[in-house]
């Protein structure tokens, strides 16, 4: 049984439905390094850099398995549709992203 709790971006206690506690630690720190390649005016030679954001994470936390860092650049996608919904449709979807971090 998980008991394990966290508290949300309006301060209320929620249980954590995450069994990887790992990576919920790092994933606020993972974001804010990432979180320029998903933006669609960083570009580079018109291509966009969101699979630059997969060697970030490798370098900067070589503790992760590869399993890892893709499970947490597909969050850190979502993240950013629901922070920047304004966006849909200029920024790959998550499911776009693991399509290429796989492919």
């Amino acid at each position: 049984m998980n008991t394990a709790t966290f508290i949300d971006a309006n301060g209320q206690e929620r249980p954590d439905r995450r069994g990887n506690s790992k990576l919920r630690n790092v994933f606020d720190a993972v974001y804010v390094q990432i979180e320029p390649f998903f933006d669609p005016k960083n570009t580079w030679g018109g291509h966009s850099l969101e699979h630059l954001a997969f060697r970030v994470v490798r370098d900067s936390h070589p503790e992760l398995t590869q399993q890892e860092v893709h499970q947490v650049i597909v969050a850190a996608t979502r993240v950013f549709h629901s922070r920047n919904p304004h966006m849909a449709g200029k920024v790959p979807s998550a499911e776009e992203i693991k399509d290429k971090l796989l492919g």
